[in-house]
C-alpha cells in the first residue's frame, strides 16, 4: 500500500524547511509521497500572497523532486474552508482519482496539532484521519522573517528558499 502525506499550509513562501520536512518523512519511510496543499485566498492571514502565486512556487519546487507534488484542491474551492472541510476535500479528491488501497496521512506542525481541539468539528477530524505531527524547531527561521528579508532586499534570503522561488518572487514583485 502506498502511503501518501498531505502537507497543508500557507507556503507563503515555500521554503527549504517545507521541502526538508517532506523529504525526511519519505526517507524515514513514514510516507511514500508528499502532496503539498496550499490554502486558498479565503484563508485569513496577514501578508498572504494570492494562492496562484503560492501554488506556482510550489510547482517550481516539486517539478524536479521525486515523490513530491502539489495539488490545488483547496484553491479550487472559492469559499472559506475550515480544517474539517479541507480534510474532507483532500480525502474525497484523493479517493475519487486514485486507488483506494493507499493510506492517507495529514502532515502538520505540532503547533497546529495542539490547537485542533478548538477547531470546528474536532472529533470528526480526530477520528477520521491519520496524522504525522512534525515538531517545530525553535531555531528555525519563520516565513515572516523570510518575507521581511525579501521586503528589505536582503540577499541572504536565498539560504532559506530555492533559487527558482526567489526568482519567481522577484519577477512577480511579491512581498514588497
Amino acid at each position: 500500500m502506498e502511503k501518501v502525506g498531505f502537507f497543508g499550509g500557507c507556503f507563503n513562501p515555500p521554503t527549504y524547511v517545507h521541502i526538508n520536512i517532506a523529504r525526511n518523512l519519505i526517507k524515514q519511510g513514514k510516507v511514500d509521497k508528499v502532496v503539498f496543499i496550499p490554502v486558498n485566498d479565503y484563508y485569513k492571514k496577514k501578508d498572504l500572497v494570492e494562492a496562484k502565486h503560492r501554488y506556482n512556487m510550489l510547482k517550481l519546487i516539486t517539478k524536479k523532486q521525486e515523490n513530491l507534488e502539489v495539488d490545488d484542491v483547496e484553491i479550487k474551492e472559492n469559499k472559506e474552508l475550515f480544517a474539517v472541510d479541507a480534510f474532507k476535500l483532500i480525502g474525497d479528491s484523493f479517493h475519487a482519482t486514485k486507488c483506494c488501497k493507499k493510506d492517507i496521512f495529514m502532515i502538520m506542525g505540532s503547533d497546529n496539532y495542539d490547537k485542533m481541539p478548538t477547531w470546528k468539528n474536532y472529533s470528526e477530524i480526530k477520528d477520521n484521519y491519520n496524522y504525522i505531527i512534525v515538531a517545530r524547531d525553535e531555531n528555525e527561521i519563520s516565513s515572516t522573517q523570510i518575507r521581511n528579508m525579501i521586503k528589505n532586499n536582503d540577499k541572504k534570503v536565498i539560504r532559506y528558499i530555492p533559487k527558482e522561488v526567489y526568482e519567481y518572487i522577484m519577477k512577480n514583485n511579491l512581498y514588497k
